[in-house]
């Protein structure tokens, strides 16, 4: 006997199927497939509103960063490291001199 393979989005599908048919209880179809009921209850939110796409894995990113630079200051940077040498200048026993 082989097992059976399948994927996170078949499983979900599946979730809705049974859920849809009316045959067992939300708690039961979340004992069933190994979920809490708070997701089971957001899977079918989201197939209600969505559809299908709904049921898709969403990026867990952040979608704003508090503490990132701006692009004008992070030019600014760019502009003053680069003013500087990293490393011995040939010639020059100086460290880090501006170039001018």
């Amino acid at each position: 006997m082989s097992w059976k393979a399948s994927c996170v989005m078949d499983e979900r599908v599946r979730f809705i199927a049974d859920c849809l048919s009316g045959n067992w209880s939300m708690a039961e179809l979340c004992r069933r497939y190994g979920i809490s009921r708070k997701t089971g209850y957001k899977w079918v939110e989201r197939y209600g509103r969505e559809g299908i796409d709904g049921l898709k894995e969403r990026s867990r990113a952040p979608l704003s960063h508090p503490n990132a630079v701006g692009a004008q200051a992070e030019e600014m940077v760019v502009v003053c490291k680069s003013a500087y040498v990293v490393g011995a200048v040939e010639g020059e026993s100086g460290f880090g001199k501006i170039l001018s």
